[in-house]
């Protein structure tokens, strides 16, 4: 049993812009996981403590 395109992509232009919205996802989320992916920060009590102490210095120029 084959099945039938919408009415949208039975047109060249359809496909064309259907093609164009999959392949602009695909590079989205590409981009997202190379960014993002296992970058997550583990921090421990030691550095935030740290961080939140020495945060809390006026920055001198």
């Amino acid at each position: 049993m084959k099945k039938h395109l919408p009415a949208f992509l039975q047109q060249p232009l359809g496909r064309e812009i259907a093609l164009a919205i999959v392949i602009k996802l695909v590079v989205i989320v590409a981009i997202f996981y190379a960014f993002f992916a296992g970058h997550a920060v583990d921090p421990d009590a030691d550095s935030v403590a740290n961080h939140l102490v020495n945060s809390q210095q006026p920055i001198t120029h």
